[in-house]
């Protein structure tokens, strides 16, 4: 009997030592289902940055580096990962007055998601035709800033937006959460004339003594569906650049020798170009 009562006293000492501390504490602590939030730890925060440039507008003249065209930027975020990302974008202009632009993007997971000249300046394109937009007579250029906020592994962003904000990042995938990608396009402007028509004139300068005979060419630019009058154009032109009077033309006599019509078309000139935007943690 004195044998039974020690073996139970025993079972019950090694199970209260199991269950408490040395020194007699309850240490076993409850799991939190609660998500969590960020910390203020700031030296496990990581801001992943991505900047792209964009183009928007219309040049009328060729005065500076770029030709006259219309142009035109779409960024390209893709979400490689299997739940949704939020970014946080502005637009930086170089003549910009509003500071405080910021949007937020989400991407569903493995998505793409864009922002083109029409999401930057809503409001010059809002004239909307056809599903296609009409370009701003105003040329703007600039950044495009996109920012994910990490915060022990968490995804901060995904906070704003009530998305899955409970997933935990490892150090690797910080960098590798979005493909940016930028394409840059030029069109040609719409009031550009498609066709054009030259007008080929030999001809000769002959003056009233017959003692020098100058033979020339000249190539005039002329309308389609026009008469012309090879030998009036001529003169006129040689009445122009005829300030220093090296030709007398009351003293001379032109001879049309040959004419020809030149015709050519004005290809519709449309540049693309692709720039791949790796990100910035810091």
């Amino acid at each position: 009997m004195i044998r039974c009562i020690f073996t139970v006293t025993l079972v019950v000492f090694i199970f209260q030592f199991m269950v408490l501390g040395s020194n007699g504490t309850l240490t076993i602590e409850l799991a939190s289902t609660q998500p969590t939030q960020p910390s203020n730890d700031l030296g496990n925060y990581k801001t992943v940055n991505y900047y792209a440039r964009f183009n928007c507008g219309t040049i009328s003249d060729d005065s500076g580096p770029l030709r006259p065209g219309k142009y035109d930027s779409d960024i390209t975020l893709f979400n490689k990962k299997s739940y949704p990302i939020t970014v946080i974008w502005k637009a930086i202009a170089i003549d910009q007055q509003v500071k405080n632009n910021f949007n937020i993007l989400n991407i569903p997971s493995e998505n793409i998601a864009n922002i083109n000249c029409a999401k930057i300046f809503p409001i010059q394109y809002n004239n909307a035709t056809n599903s296609t937009y009409a370009l701003s007579k105003k040329f703007t250029e600039g950044i495009i800033k996109l920012e994910i906020s990490v915060d022990n592994g968490l995804l901060v962003n995904n906070f704003l937006n009530n998305r899955q904000a409970n997933i935990i990042l490892n150090e690797t995938e910080i960098g590798n959460l979005i493909n940016v990608d930028v394409l840059h396009t030029v069109n040609t402007l719409d009031d550009l004339n498609k066709e054009v028509v030259y007008l080929k004139v030999d001809f000769s300068v002959l003056p009233r003594d017959k003692n020098q005979i100058n033979n020339l060419t000249a190539v005039f630019h002329i309308d389609p569906d026009e008469i012309v009058d090879p030998l009036s154009i001529i003169k006129n032109k040689i009445s122009e650049n005829n300030a220093n009077e090296k030709i007398d033309i009351n003293a001379s006599e032109i001879l049309l020798r040959d004419t020809e019509i030149i015709s050519d078309t004005l290809t519709d000139n449309h540049a693309l170009t692709v720039q791949r935007v790796d990100p910035i943690i810091s």
